[in-house]
């Protein structure tokens, strides 16, 4: 006897209707008039807190835009400020200037008779000692002339090749903080600075699987959302070269999120992911415009980052689960950054700006039911950024 048959005919011989009571208790359990209004309530929750996001996105550019005119016009408007002073005081420079060219001629013709006696007196000795050479160090015994230093620097820097005065050049540079370099050799640029400080970021978090790419089609059932978590920690850094840094970042506490609104037993409830990381991050920073253009800092930085998984939970409706055994426990992937440093003072700045991560790593391990291949989940995120650095060299 064919059994599929057999259980094909009894089925299909089976006219008894089901009994109404059973209908309704079937719809009583879906509680349909319950899931409707969780919903509609649901939507008009997502629908302000939208609205929020949007005027904090609007209050944010429009602060960048008036923070960015204000530091891009700051300098012409000074310039404009130098120029204006320049003409209400140009009878009073005209004057100084006549009185700095009249210090300029008496020191030239001091000069000019000290070398005149300096070199009589070498002629003498050469004639006294004609088999005898004269040193740099004897003709440098001519006796020195007090002048202004202001008038000296302009008086050497036209004629370096006074005798007797050569010295004293270098030792009024330094003074007036004026480093000379020496010939054939460059200025050293590496390690020549050292910063520290402490970020914090607001962060939209995303978990790249499939379930999350089908959540974000109107037509699936399972809806997801727009998530949000935040990450705090400390940076250091020193140059490598003038233009680039190396950075080095520790976030003591990084969580990524990732939210939906799915059927689970009949029942259409909020599920909320929830990952605590600790993150180190190493990147070069790349300053792409110069202090003569915009006052502050602008950098790029581009690297990698590792992230130990501290804990790991799922809530669904109101409830709380531990899923930290179903999820690897390190992440690792890049990141690339933007961000403009305000100077506040010569020692402190803060900063402002944007940050993408991007994971390479598989983070789910698979569970009893679904493998880890089946479910390839990666962690990204788009960063926003404040951070206060300290100059320390």
């Amino acid at each position: 006897m064919d059994f599929l048959k057999w259980y094909k005919n009894k089925i299909e011989s089976n006219n008894q209707e089901p009994p109404e009571n059973i209908w309704g208790n079937i719809q009583d359990e879906l509680d349909i008039e319950e899931s409707w209004l969780f919903i509609k309530t649901h939507l008009n929750k997502k629908s302000y807190i939208n609205r929020q996001y949007l005027f904090a996105a609007a209050a944010t550019i429009l602060f960048f835009i008036l923070a960015g005119g204000y530091w891009f016009f700051k300098p012409q408007l000074k310039q404009y400020k130098i120029e204006q002073l320049s003409e209400n005081n140009k009878g009073n420079k005209e004057t100084k200037t006549n009185g700095n060219n009249a210090k300029i001629e008496n020191v030239k013709e001091i000069t000019t008779k000290k070398n005149k006696a300096t070199e009589k007196r070498v002629a003498s000795y050469k004639t006294e000692n004609k088999n005898l050479l004269v040193t740099e160090s004897q003709a440098q015994n001519a006796p020195e002339v007090t002048r202004d230093n202001e008038t000296l620097l302009a008086l050497l820097d036209e004629n370096p090749g006074l005798v007797g005065y050569q010295s004293n050049l270098n030792d009024l540079k330094k003074s007036n903080n004026i480093q000379p370099i020496a010939d054939g050799k460059s200025e050293k640029n590496s390690f020549k600075k050292m910063y520290l400080g402490t970020t914090g970021q607001l962060a939209n978090t995303w978990l790249l699987n499939e379930k999350t790419v089908n959540g974000l089609e109107s037509s699936d059932l399972t809806s997801a959302n727009a998530s949000f978590g935040y990450n705090f920690g400390l940076f250091i850094g020193t140059n490598i070269s003038k233009r680039m840094d190396i950075q080095f970042d520790l976030n003591l506490l990084a969580r990524n999120n990732q939210d939906y609104n799915e059927y689970i037993n009949g029942h259409y409830v909020s599920n909320q992911m929830k990952f605590n990381y600790s993150q180190a991050a190493l990147s070069l920073r790349y300053y792409i415009l110069s202090k003569r253009f915009m006052k502050g800092e602008h950098g790029i930085n581009l690297g990698g980052y590792l992230g130990y998984l501290r804990n790991a939970y799922q809530v669904i409706d109101g409830k709380s689960f531990s899923i930290q055994n179903y999820y690897t426990d390190f992440d690792y992937g890049l990141f690339i950054a933007y961000e403009y440093v305000i100077p506040v003072s010569n020692k402190i700045g803060f900063g402002t700006g944007f940050r993408a991560y991007y994971g390479l790593q598989n983070i789910f391990s698979g569970d009893e039911y679904i493998p880890a291949y089946m479910n390839k989940t990666s962690n990204a995120s788009l960063n926003i950024t404040l951070s206060l650095k300290y100059n320390l060299k």
